[in-house]
C-alpha cells in the first residue's frame, strides 16, 4: 500500500497498522470465562443491555458476548448455559519410560529419537519419534542437534579408488 504525502493521512494509517500488527503478534491460548461472567453476560442480556454495553462492562470481545447470548437462546433461555470443560492433555510419556530414556540418553550423549523409539519398542509403541523429541527437549531438558553428515566415502575408500585406477588406467 503506498502512503500519501499528506501528513493526515499517514497519521491514520499508522495506529491502524500497529493494531493489525498487534492481532497478528499476540497469539496464545484464549482466556476462558470464569462462571460470573458467563452469568453476568446472560443477565445483563436479559436486562436487554446491548451487546457493546455487556461487553465493556464485562471486559470481552462483543464477538464472545454474541457467542454466550446465542448459547443461552439456543439452550431455550432458561438457564445460563454451562462452559465445556476442556480436557487436559494426557501425557504419553510416563515417569518410568521417562527414566528409561534419561538413563539410554546419559549413557549415549549422541543417541537419536529414532534410535531410542528403535531400542525400547515396548515402551515406546504408541510413541511417534517427534514426541520422543519433544520429550527430550521441552520435558528433559536436553538440546536438539542435527545428526552429522557423514561422507558416503571414507579416506581409505578414496584412497583404494584412486590406486585401482593408476593400476587399471595404463
Amino acid at each position: 500500500m503506498y502512503c500519501s504525502r499528506s501528513a493526515n493521512v499517514s497519521l491514520v494509517f499508522v495506529p491502524k497498522l500497529v493494531q493489525f500488527l498487534a492481532r497478528i503478534i499476540i497469539v496464545g491460548k484464549k482466556k476462558d470465562l470464569t462462571s460470573d461472567q458467563i452469568s453476568s453476560i446472560v443477565s445483563l442480556h436479559k436486562a436487554k443491555q446491548s451487546v457493546k454495553e455487556i461487553a465493556k462492562v464485562v471486559g470481552v470481545s462483543d464477538r464472545t458476548v454474541r457467542n454466550w447470548v446465542a448459547k443461552f437462546k439456543s439452550s431455550g433461555g432458561i438457564q445460563t448455559p454451562a462452559k465445556k470443560k476442556r480436557r487436559d492433555m494426557v501425557k504419553k510419556i510416563n515417569l518410568r519410560t521417562r527414566n528409561v530414556i534419561k538413563w539410554q540418553v546419559d549413557a549415549d550423549p549422541h543417541i537419536t529419537s529414532r534410535v531410542l523409539k528403535e531400542k525400547t519398542p515396548q515402551l515406546l509403541e504408541n510413541v511417534s519419534q517427534r514426541t520422543v523429541g519433544r520429550c527430550l527437549h521441552d520435558d528433559m531438558g536436553y538440546r536438539r542437534c542435527r545428526a552429522r553428515i557423514k561422507p558416503d566415502l571414507t579416506h581409505n575408500h578414496i584412497k583404494n579408488r584412486v590406486a585401482f585406477c593408476h593400476k587399471y588406467s595404463a
